[in-house]
């Protein structure tokens, strides 16, 4: 298997646990583990980033990876998903920012809790979303 047929299956991993760190990060903070939500969160931030570098890097050299099924319903359903998704990855790679910044340089933790509590559930749409795209395209409705 090339390192290009094997990317997408790596993707949908990471954005898997992705998924499972940053609720357990959320589980850390509520109990009052500071230090382990921290650790946590900078394991997902990592998890993350290397999904992005390799997301970026598949589809400089892949480019538009065409979807197979061809029923109107589950195209349209497929697109929007897919749509929704791509929109709140963009909006959520901001507020990872910002809410990092905030832990981690401003050490603003007040005003990290006030992002933080609309970062988390933006992140775990993105990542749930990826992995109902990445379903959806390679193996639900998989060329054949």
């Amino acid at each position: 298997m090339e390192l290009l047929d094997f990317l997408p299956h790596f993707q949908a991993s990471l954005n898997a646990i992705s998924l499972v760190l940053i609720m357990m990060g959320y589980l850390a903070i509520k109990s009052g583990n500071h230090g382990l939500h921290k650790k946590i969160m900078i394991s997902a931030l990592f998890v993350s980033s290397v999904f992005l570098v390799s997301y970026l890097y598949y589809h400089a050299n892949i480019g538009h990876v065409p979807f197979a099924s061809e029923d109107g319903t589950i195209r349209a359903i497929y697109f929007t998903i897919l749509f929704i998704h791509i929109a709140a990855a963009a909006v959520t790679l901001g507020m990872i920012i910002v809410t990092v910044w905030r832990a981690l340089v401003k050490q603003d933790f007040v005003r990290h809790k006030a992002i933080a509590r609309y970062t988390l559930p933006t992140w775990a749409f993105v990542c749930v979303s990826g992995i109902v795209v990445y379903a959806m395209a390679f193996h639900i409705y998989a060329a054949s």
